[in-house]
């Protein structure tokens, strides 16, 4: 029985299948025609990572293809590695986990280094769970209790990897609007009181962005960029929409958002002056 890819190398070997076969101008059904046990939805499904493939599978698809050499082992090499850690599995709401969040959990789990951006308020990993809540809440689908309970207890749990070894090395980036807009003012003084014991972690940066940073500082949008540690020169990265966040593949996409993480290093406040704002914040809120 074949290992469980890491959420990371099962996307680049979907990846890699998927180039290989537009770069030899294939259709789904042309490198399935004549393979048994093998058509088009298949192959689909390996190539845009929702199915796993084992070792056996890609040596029939590879030979099929007619791949040798060191192109081969390059395909292979995809195949080596530990299991995934899709520690949501075994949570009461596990089912109510969209595929698509599903994807960002596993890669999160498996990242090195992560770069996070959250215009309007403090990003998830360093959120308080009354903080999380009303974020939920404050979504446009209109969560319900359950939903809002579930969703903040997934967002908690999140955070272990921010003390659990191997830990996670975080960049984070927010909004000042996430200080001039709040709910329950006790949350945001909570909030706030957290994320300064946070940003004393060795492994984390914390830095807001303030308004005085003008239209350079300004996105439209959360941006997510994780790096690996078995391929720290690429990454992922996973734009924030309506709905969730979308991902984005390409390595033009990784050029942007690095380019966009370079642009709010430049306007940001540093980490220490980022920690004194916070503090006259929490002043004002007590």
């Amino acid at each position: 029985m074949s290992k469980d890819l890491s959420a990371i190398r099962q996307i680049r070997l979907g990846d890699e299948l998927r180039n290989w076969r537009l770069y030899n101008n294939k259709t789904l059904t042309d490198v399935t025609e004549g393979l048994k046990g093998w058509n088009a939805a298949r192959l689909s499904r390996i190539e845009r990572a929702h199915q796993q493939i084992s070792a056996a599978d890609l040596k029939t698809l590879l030979d099929h293809y007619g791949v040798t050499g060191q192109e081969r082992e390059d395909f292979e090499s995809l195949l080596s590695d530990g299991p995934t850690k899709q520690w949501w599995r075994d949570l009461d709401y596990a089912e109510a986990i969209t595929p698509a969040f599903a994807e960002y959990l596993a890669l999160e789990a498996d990242a090195s280094e992560m770069l996070n951006y959250f215009p309007s308020g403090f990003p998830g990993l360093v959120q308080t769970e009354g903080y999380a809540k009303e974020m939920i809440g404050a979504g446009v689908d209109a969560p319900n209790e359950e939903r809002i309970e579930a969703g903040a207890e997934v967002r908690l749990l999140r955070q272990r990897r921010l003390t659990n070894q191997p830990t996670l090395a975080l960049g984070a980036y927010f909004g000042e609007v996430a200080l001039l807009v709040a709910g329950d003012q006790k949350i945001l003084a909570e909030q706030i009181r957290h994320a300064i014991k946070v940003a004393q972690y060795p492994t984390i940066s914390l830095r807001m962005v303030p308004l005085s940073a003008g239209r350079p500082g300004i996105l439209t949008s959360g941006i997510t960029l994780m790096r690996f540690p078995d391929d720290p020169e690429n990454g992922f990265v996973f734009v924030e929409a309506i709905g969730g966040m979308l991902p984005r593949k390409t390595g033009r996409d990784l050029k942007r958002a690095e380019r966009t993480f370079a642009r709010l290093e430049r306007v940001a406040l540093s980490p220490e002056d980022t920690i004194t704002a916070l503090e006259r914040k929490l002043e004002e809120l007590t």
